[in-house]
């Protein structure tokens, strides 16, 4: 390698006024610097090459890429090289704020045009009408949803949705299977609201007909004594449980407070759950579907299939359960408002329990920073819950700056603590690696099926098995993880399947380079871009560190590095070493866990 002498000419004339910057050299300021070199040098095959300019430029050093790559990772579901660059030359907080300004991407007017597009495709191949779907099912929603998240701009608003939907499920594991259209609008519901306010989400989530199916307020009635009917008590247990207030009282910093003999204290009780359920009554269908030359009136008891379930459910007065309503903390429900008034009192009364901004703001945190975050942390982001400055109550802008601006989340300081951290859930570990890489695909289509994903490697989104996510936040792994009393949420999906399934689906981004696939249509299958990789391979070390750059946010240690070098050093094919690079990158440690 040839000696590089570098000479560098600071010259100061004439008007020339010095500037001081408070950084480091290497941050970019190179205003009237001249830099000269005896020679620049390019290893043989390499892509770049180190100009004597970049000595005062960014374009050398990687710590603002690894610390951009390593924030995109936690505010979006993955990010190229190229979004990793531009997000490098900003501070963190001024990106947040231009993407509270990008226009959302929704999902359920894509998937209608993908259902059109599919049934002309099926009929224009020979095939019966009657062998196809009558309404958008689960895998339209699928394809819609890599679509958007292939090609969307909205990454944090999309990311939070995704987060949103681990807090207030539904499930195409249910009654709504057949309900694609009506899933694909809870889901734009969610993206929606993910910027607004937290009583507008919840109200969101209460009136959406699929939610009405998955946790049956949707045509419940009042109470009838003599026919043994009550009000039905699900949506009104999981809307305290797990959509506001969690099941003991808690301290602003998310602890768990204590009665004077040091025991937990319910945030509720049974008969608490009754008066509830008393509010969540008379809803129905808000519309139905339109039929030609036909115009039919929603009813009061209309089953899902008559219903259109994009429509938010309206109120039935006669189908309300009068009288006052008895909630917590002494609060009263007044006799005499309609059904809609007392539905919107309740929701203020539970977005007011101090409780809401501990137990929302840490599964927030949980779900897009670490899994054990400290006390302080928690506390910080439910003051921003209770108050975002200008004395408004649950802005969910506040929160998400404060969850991914906090020392916690930003500062290197935390890099080596044991606890920081978190095991990436399957379907972001997906995402990460599609949005990074890039898909080739000859016709623009970007579809995807979700259920073989979700079978194998344990997760695609709306495909939980249960109101309760894939998993709990507070779930504790077997082992040092749990042991030591740290929650591991990510890990009750994590088992003996599930990574080996996620290993061969890496085999197949990286080695076969199939990242996506539909079933029965023209151009179904997205290959990995890894073409623009291949190009580094020439030297180990330089292509690992554009890995590192893109999938492990600078994380990659010192150990797997070593391990991942002394298998491809010596291969001379560079494809075959940038696939196989890229597979045991993508199955270490260090870019399953988020640190």
């Amino acid at each position: 390698m040839k000696r590089l002498c570098l000479l560098l000419l600071l010259g100061c004339a004439g008007l020339l006024q010095a500037q001081t910057y408070g950084d480091y050299v290497g941050g970019g300021h190179d205003q009237n610097i001249i830099v000269t070199t005896s020679s620049d040098f390019q290893p043989d095959g390499a892509v770049r090459v180190a100009e004597g300019s970049n000595t005062l430029k960014i374009n050398g050093l990687t710590g603002k890429l690894i610390d951009a790559g390593r924030f995109l990772a936690q505010a979006s579901l993955g990010a190229d090289r190229s979004t990793i660059d531009s997000v490098a030359k900003l501070d963190f907080e001024t990106w947040i704020d231009q993407q509270f300004a990008v226009p959302p991407t929704y999902l359920q007017p894509l998937m209608q045009e993908i259902y059109d597009s599919t049934y002309q495709r099926h009929i224009a191949a020979g095939g019966d009408s009657l062998n196809f779907p009558e309404r958008p099912e689960s895998e339209h929603f699928d394809y819609a949803w890599w679509q958007v998240n292939m090609t969307n701009d909205d990454l944090l608003r999309q990311r939070v949705a995704f987060a949103l939907s681990e807090i207030f499920v539904i499930s195409f594991k249910s009654d709504l299977n057949r309900y694609g259209e009506g899933v694909a609008s809870y889901y734009d519901m969610l993206i929606e609201h993910a910027f607004g306010n937290f009583e507008d989400l919840l109200k969101g989530v209460t009136l959406h007909p699929c939610m009405g199916v998955y946790l049956t307020h949707l045509n419940n009635p009042k109470s009838n004594p003599a026919q043994f009917i009550r009000p039905d008590q699900n949506y009104a247990r999981e809307m305290m449980q797990l959509f506001t207030i969690g099941l003991y009282e808690l301290n602003p910093d998310g602890t768990r407070k204590k009665d004077s003999a040091g025991r937990d204290i319910p945030t509720y009780d049974n008969d608490d759950i009754a008066e509830f359920a008393k509010i969540f009554t008379g809803l129905g269908g808000g519309a139905t579907p339109p039929q030609p030359d036909t115009i039919i009136e929603p009813k009061f008891g209309m089953r899902p299939g008559r219903i259109d379930m994009t429509v938010p459910m309206k109120m039935y007065e006669d189908y309300h359960e009068p009288g006052p309503k008895y909630l917590l903390n002494d609060f009263v429900v007044p006799a005499g408002q309609t059904g809609m008034q007392d539905i919107e009192a309740t929701l203020k009364h539970l977005t007011e329990h101090p409780n809401v901004g501990p137990f929302i703001g840490k599964q927030l945190i949980q779900r897009l920073v670490k899994s054990n975050p400290t006390p302080a942390y928690v506390a910080r982001v439910a003051a921003a819950f209770d108050n975002n400055g200008n004395g408004i109550r649950g802005d969910l802008k506040a929160v998400i700056r404060a969850v991914l601006l906090d020392e916690e989340a930003r500062s290197c300081g935390w890099y080596n603590d044991p606890v920081q951290g978190k095991l990436k859930e399957p379907i972001i570990r997906y995402t990460h690696f599609a949005r990074a890489v890039g898909g080739l695909s000859d016709n623009g289509f970007f579809w995807n099926r979700g259920d073989q994903y979700d079978d194998d490697a344990g997760q695609h989104p709306m495909y939980s098995p249960s109101v309760f996510n894939f998993y709990w936040p507070d779930f504790q792994p077997v082992g040092p993880v749990g042991s030591q009393g740290y929650l591991g949420p990510e890990f009750q999906v994590h088992n003996s399947r599930t990574s080996i399934g996620f290993v061969n689906f890496v085999n197949e981004w990286a080695v076969n380079e199939t990242l996506l696939k539909t079933k029965g249509n023209p151009g179904s299958t997205v290959l990995s871009d890894i073409d623009g990789l291949i190009a580094y391979a020439e030297d180990t070390e330089t292509l690992l560190n554009e890995l590192d750059i893109l999938l492990t946010n600078g994380m990659l240690t010192e150990e797997t590095r070593q391990i991942i070098s002394s298998i491809v050093d010596p291969m001379e094919d560079p494809i075959e070493k940038t696939k196989l690079s890229i597979y045991l990158m993508v199955i270490s440690a260090d870019y399953n866990i988020l640190k």
